[in-house]
């Protein structure tokens, strides 16, 4: 058996074609269950992270579309009638306006897409989610390729904590 594998579905394959004995497969199952739970714990950790940012970001457009926008559009309206600013200075400040608008409209679709992200991040199977991670990771840092935990890793942390 190779205990040096890495990924989930490379680790299942392992387990499947090797023939043991009934306690060698017990510690080795509970090997493979806790590397399934490690990456159950992160992807929910991750999906947390993004809900997070999500309602966080949701909280700004909805603060600024509710609170901010209709007292900004009364200042702009009021100074003009009152002479504060001149039409030119108005048409200015409209034009900042919509910007912002367009930047909330821009947030908003972002966070339609995010919830599908989300959702697909949810029902994404283990082994897929573990392999982007992977290459995300090496990726970004070269010197995390290849750096993942392994059976072996795993199955000596249950005969770990089995004494």
């Amino acid at each position: 058996m190779n205990l040096n594998v890495t990924r989930l579905a490379d680790m299942r394959t392992e387990i499947d074609r090797t023939e043991l004995n009934a306690v060698d497969r017990e510690i080795v199952e509970r090997a493979y269950a806790a590397a399934r739970k490690e990456w159950r714990v992160r992807r929910k950790k991750q999906y947390l992270a993004g809900i997070e940012t999500r309602d966080e970001s949701h909280d700004e457009l909805v603060y600024q579309a509710r609170k901010h926008a209709p007292k900004e559009l009364r200042k702009i309206k009021t100074d003009l009638e009152e002479g504060r600013i001149t039409p030119q200075e108005a048409e200015g400040k409209m034009r900042n306006f919509v910007a912002e608008h367009g930047r909330l409209s821009d947030l908003h679709r972002s966070l339609i897409e995010d919830d599908d992200q989300l959702a697909d991040l949810r029902a994404k199977p283990l082994h897929e989610f573990q392999v982007e991670v992977e290459a995300d990771l090496s990726g970004r840092f070269a010197v995390m390729a290849n750096s993942g935990r392994t059976l072996g890793d795993y199955v000596r942390q249950v005969q770990e904590q089995g004494n």
